[in-house]
């Protein structure tokens, strides 16, 4: 009765204890599968997965974990990139190619410099021989001895376990058990000594933030000396050609700060806008006058037009006076129309419409 009593207990307790955060990162060479065991743990096919580039990042939940797995590229050149996520993992899942015979000897040499690393050397590890579906694929007894897994888990004191699996013939609930028990062995053991991993985590996190942000400024200061070096080398190269050296641009400690203030930026963008609201009304402004001005102009051509076409039209018994105005039209000043375009005057039509009269005969005295 009282151990019945005491089970309860116990269960109730840890079925109030709030989720734990558990942090893994899966690792391996390229076309070991790592992406497709990931979907298939999160219940989305595995089949047709295109090679990771950088890593990907799922979030999933096991029980009363809040699992978040980073699965990491496999590529040489992206291997480089592992070890910063080193400081933030809980546990280690390596997957291994086990058809891939030809290349065993650089995924035992990769597995050792993982487990070897300070910020990973003592946690869990899971190791998934996967492709066991595939022809020639080694078994769990001959990935043992070619890895030297247990000399290389010995060495870093790193609790282990390996299961064989393929990753391609389940997702979700049809996943393969090997997986599935896998997964659950290394979160146990997590939680068996969580708090000490919580503590190591987070100290280990807080020392590579300090030894990212003193990089940087190393980082800094050498291209500050080599930014000052070369500015004192082309100055004597001025000094020795005799010439002045031009600073076309101020130095970096001058400049002001790029990144400003969300409502400087806000700010500075009304300003712009009212701006260019107050030009274009200055321009529709202009349209309406020259518009109006327009509107004058040909006013006025239509009423040079009508006495042109008055004139014209004068009788036979006008001639005189023709005479007199034919004279005026001749001398008219040419006018600037629409275009810019000057029309010139045609005295040949105009003498021929209006032709001088005829003198009268003389009288005799």
């Amino acid at each position: 009765m009282f151990n019945l009593m005491a089970n309860c207990c116990n269960w109730l307790k840890r079925w109030r204890e709030p989720a734990r955060k558990v942090t893994l990162v899966m690792v391996g060479l390229d076309n070991a599968g790592k992406t497709a065991t990931v979907r298939g743990i999160q219940g989305e096919s595995p089949l047709d997965v295109a090679p990771t580039v950088g890593f990907s990042k799922v979030d999933l939940k096991q029980g009363k974990f809040e699992v978040t797995i980073f699965d990491l590229g496999g590529g040489k050149r992206i291997r480089g990139i592992w070890k910063n996520y080193y400081s933030e993992s809980y546990g280690v899942v390596f997957v291994v190619d086990s058809s891939d015979v030809q290349r065993i000897q650089e995924t035992r040499d990769t597995m050792a410099e993982v487990l070897r690393h300070p910020r990973i050397a003592g946690k869990p590890v899971l190791v998934l021989a996967n492709k066991q579906d595939q022809d020639g694929a080694l078994a769990e007894a001959d990935i043992i001895e070619t890895l030297s897994l247990e000399k290389i888990v010995n060495e870093n004191k790193c609790l282990c376990q390996i299961e064989p699996c393929s990753a391609v013939l389940g997702y979700g609930k049809k996943v393969d058990k090997s997986i599935k028990n896998g997964l659950n062995w290394l979160l146990n053991n997590i939680a068996k000594d969580y708090e000490a991993i919580s503590e190591r985590v987070q100290r280990d996190t807080a020392e590579q933030k300090a030894q990212e942000e003193q990089d940087k400024k190393e980082r800094a200061e050498r291209v500050r000396r080599i930014r000052e070096e070369r500015d004192r080398q082309e100055r004597e190269e001025a000094e020795r050609e005799g010439r002045t050296l031009k600073e076309d641009e101020l130095d970096d400690a001058n400049m002001s700060n790029p990144f400003q203030p969300i409502n400087n930026v806000v700010t500075e963008f009304e300003d712009k806008l009212i701006q260019e609201q107050e030009m274009q009304r200055q321009r529709e402004e202009g349209q309406q006058n020259s518009v109006q001005e327009q509107t004058a102009f040909q006013d006025e051509e239509e009423e040079e037009e009508e006495d042109d076409e008055e004139s014209e039209r004068q009788t036979p018994e006008s001639t005189e006076s023709g005479a007199v105005d034919q004279t005026k039209k001749k001398t008219r000043k040419l006018r600037l129309k629409r275009k810019h375009r000057v029309d010139p005057l045609r005295v040949e039509e105009a003498a021929a419409k209006n032709p001088t009269p005829t003198p009268l005969p003389a009288r005799a005295v």
